[in-house]
Parts: C-alpha cells; structure tokens; sequence
C-alpha cells in the first residue's frame, strides 16, 4: 500500500475528527487557523442575522416604550435580553473576525451591534482577545480567592459582578477612556495586587481614537432611535436591567471550575437545541477555545464530543462562593499554560482536575 494512503481507520478518524481536536485537548493546545476554506464564514447568514437582531431589539424598546401594562413590559424585557444574547454572539464573532469576510463589513457590523449593548466594539475587541490568552491566570480568576485578596471581598465583588456590575461597568468605562487623555496609563499591579487590578492591565493597549469613534456612532444612533421611536427611560431601564442581569450571570458560566490552563480553562455546556441556535453555538465554548478562528456554524461539527454537563447545572453551581485557591488547587497546578498531557494529569490527580 503506498505511504500516502490512509486506512479505512485512520480515513473515519479524520473525517469524524478533521482538526485533530482530540489530539490538541490531550496535549493542551490551541489549534492554529490551517484549512479557512473547509470553515468559510457564513458572511450572507450572519448579515441576515444582524439586520434580524438589531431590527428586533429596537422594536421591542419601542413596543415596551408604549404599552402601559408592567406585565406586557416584563414580558418584553424577557424577549430582549433573550435577542441580546443573540447580537452578543453575532459580535463575538465580529471580535475574532469571522463575521463577515471582509474586514470593513466585519468590523462595521461590530460597532452597530456592540452600539446596542452599549459599548465599543474595539474595547470587546481588545479585552476578549486578551481573555483568550490569560484565560485562567490570575488576571481573571474570578471564581477563586487569589492569597493576596480578601475573601469576603472578593465574594461580594463576585456577586456583584454576576447580578449586573459586569455590564454596568461596561459603558462606564467606554464613556470614561473615550474622555481619557491619551497619556494616561493603568499602573503595574503589585505584587499583592487582585485579580481585578491585574485584569485592567488591557486597557493600556487601547486605541482611544477608535473607542471615540465607536462613540460617536453610537451616540447617533441612539440619539436617531430616540427620536423617531419615542423611547422612554422606563422601558429603556427595565429591558436593560433584565438584560445586564442575564448576559452578567452567564459570562462566567463556561469557566468556572474549570483548570488552571488557558486553552483546557472552558467548558462544552449541553443547552436546549433552540437557545443553542439563539446562541450561535457558544455553548460550544472549549471547543471555540480549542481553535477560535472556526465560525460559529461549524463548532458542533468539529467538536469532539457532544457536551454533556448540562448548561443549568453548570449555571446554578456559579452561585456557589468562591474559595481559596490553594483549597482547590495543588500548588504545581497554579500556573496558567500548557499542562502535562492528559494521561500524567489523570494519574497524578486521580482523573479530577479535568473532569
């Protein structure tokens, strides 16, 4: 048989397995954009699903802006944070530039979604990316007491941040860095600074010529909605607060409990197949980890194994108060980066610290 020839065997493995995930979760790596044209982004769909989600969310502020029931507002509140999540997921794709495949269009459509959240679109952009390489160190460590905090401190800021503080902060600090002097520079964390003090080390990087220009947009827009949809600050306050509470309280979810690696530190979280849609696949959240460069149409496909940890159990379990890092994890495990191959970590750890 010649070399090149794959067997029935390897030709299954391949097929069911193309990025060769399972080898990259063995090894603890990260998977490196190698076939573009096997995953091409799905430009026309997600579009179609920007004008869907930016048209729906208007509507229902202008609907809830006008009804006089508290019920019938609730309820639309309900919906928005809902079609929320779905433009949080269309410009998380926009973030790693697989929104669309021209960049203009993808970055234009950032800002327009990211103007509804409100924020900057280059600010998502900046502190996601930066995520994606300390995942899990001690920069965003959220559900842990690092030595040099304060526990019931960190616990209260903990909760907090899940009830809503993560979104409040959001357009605060747009608005803030926008008026910000550009010499102005986060200082080095000490060394016993937190997690939150270390994890504001990103905004150095920012280019506040593009955080005013996201402003500016989104002032615009906001003030033309405004405008011809009579919205009023009541409804705007309830559909917000309903939704900073649900995007807030989900944005931990995925890592949680998970080990101390920057690409093994996220979950796969099996979700009810229609919010799974809504949610463009994020649930698929490791594997997006795994090889991020992959559209949101593909995670399924690629993944290894259908999640199995339920998507609820995983949320509820959130609530428990963060511990001392040193109580959950053996101090040669507390270093963000590659681990040991998953056959040494199973022996030394009894199989726990990946499940």
């Amino acid at each position: 048989m010649p070399k090149n020839t794959m067997t029935n065997a390897q030709k299954a493995t391949s097929d069911q397995d193309p990025l060769g995930w399972r080898e990259a979760i063995a090894q603890g790596q990260s998977i490196r954009q190698s076939d573009s044209a096997r995953y091409p982004i799905p430009g026309k769909l997600n579009v179609a699903l920007t004008a869907v989600q930016i048209t729906a969310a208007f509507a229902l502020l202008a609907a809830a802006s006008h009804v006089k029931s508290l019920w019938v507002t609730g309820l639309l509140a309900v919906m928005f944070a809902f079609i929320m999540q779905l433009g949080f997921s269309l410009g998380h794709e926009a973030v790693h530039g697989k929104l669309h495949a021209r960049s203009n269009v993808n970055d234009g459509l950032g800002i327009l979604l990211f103007s509804l959240f409100p924020g900057s679109y280059h600010l998502f952009e900046l502190a996601h990316l930066t995520h994606h390489r300390r995942n899990r160190s001690d920069a965003e460590l959220e559900d842990y007491v690092l030595p040099t905090e304060i526990p019931w401190l960190k616990r209260v800021s903990y909760y907090l941040v899940l009830c809503g503080l993560f979104w409040v902060l959001t357009p605060l600090a747009f608005v803030a860095i926008a008026m910000m002097p550009s010499s102005i520079q986060v200082p080095a964390p000490g060394e016993d600074a937190g997690a939150f003090s270390r994890y504001l080390q990103f905004l150095n990087s920012v280019n506040r010529g593009r955080i005013r220009r996201d402003l500016l947009i989104t002032a615009i827009i906001w003030t033309v909605a405004s405008v011809f949809l009579h919205l009023t600050l009541s409804a705007l306050a309830i559909c917000y607060a309903l939704f900073a509470f649900c995007w807030a309280s989900q944005q931990y979810i995925y890592h949680v409990r998970t080990p101390r690696h920057a690409v093994l530190g996220a979950f796969d979280l099996h979700l009810w197949r229609p919010l799974e849609l809504l949610y463009l696949h994020f649930n698929y959240h490791l594997t997006h980890h795994v090889a991020a460069w992959v559209p949101w149409i593909y995670l399924p496909k690629i993944a290894a194994e259908q999640p199995t940890r339920d998507f609820l159990t995983a949320y509820l379990e959130q609530w428990r108060p963060p511990q001392p890092l040193e109580k959950a994890w053996p101090p040669r495990f507390q270093a963000s980066g590659p681990l040991p191959p998953r056959p040494y970590l199973e022996s030394v750890t009894g199989g726990h610290q990946l499940d």
